[in-house]
């Protein structure tokens, strides 16, 4: 069975290899699933990130005071160089999240992830979207929304990827939506990378509305992204 730190080792290996052909302006380049941010700012947070977990720093995916201090403390930086703290830092991170007490940290494989592909659809590009990685993403997800799910009396559901199946909510009652998806488009929706059109349209049987709001983690954003 691949580890959160393998998963991560393999995202970090194709951000690195896909920053090695990318120009200052292509760095530059701003990125709509994060307002605000460019491609090099996105690269910023993830050594940012790979810096401040093994340190004992706890992630703070809700405040933008820690992912702003991410950007601020690499600002002038080239790609190249945050990159480079990057590499350096990485194994750490890696070898951390196989830890027991890096178990919490699994989080930061979710976040790069999703930021992976962030980046390329700044970039026009389409790709991983096919991997081990997307399906160690959508199952930790989804077990995380699971849970409370019916203690808060939201409707029963049903989810199903081609790699698994999760029902929310009541066990004897028939759903009142449910979604067969990729892994990938799954992941997207849970996190919150799916307007709320893409969410209704996403293929689902039974009625969406009721609940397409309490799907994802952060957001949703307002217009539609492809990545």
């Amino acid at each position: 069975m691949t580890t959160a730190g393998e998963h991560y080792r393999v995202i970090r290996a194709e951000l690195t290899e896909l920053a090695a052909d990318l120009s200052p302006e292509q760095a530059g380049t701003p990125v709509p699933a994060l307002p605000g941010w460019s491609v090099l700012d996105t690269y910023a947070h993830l050594a940012g990130i790979s810096a401040d977990v093994p340190a004992g720093i706890a992630a703070q995916p809700d405040s933008t005071a820690w992912t702003a201090g991410h950007l601020a403390a690499r600002r002038g930086r080239s790609l190249a160089e945050i990159v480079e703290e990057w590499g350096a830092n990485g194994p750490g991170m890696e070898a951390f999240l196989d830890e027991p007490a890096g178990r919490p940290a699994v989080i930061a494989v979710i976040d790069l992830f999703h930021h992976s592909h962030d980046i390329r659809g700044a970039l026009g590009r389409r790709e991983a979207r096919d991997t081990p990685e997307a399906v160690f993403v959508a199952t930790l997800l989804t077990k995380f929304k699971r849970s409370g799910w019916e203690e808060a009396g939201n409707p029963p559901i049903e989810l199903a990827t081609g790699s698994g199946s999760w029902r929310f909510g009541e066990q004897d009652c028939a759903p009142t939506a449910a979604l067969a998806t990729s892994d990938f488009e799954l992941s997207r929706i849970l996190i919150g990378r799916r307007s709320r059109a893409q969410m209704l349209a996403a293929g689902w049987t039974g009625d969406p509305e009721p609940i397409v709001d309490l799907l994802p983690r952060f957001g949703p954003p307002v217009t539609d992204l492809t990545e």
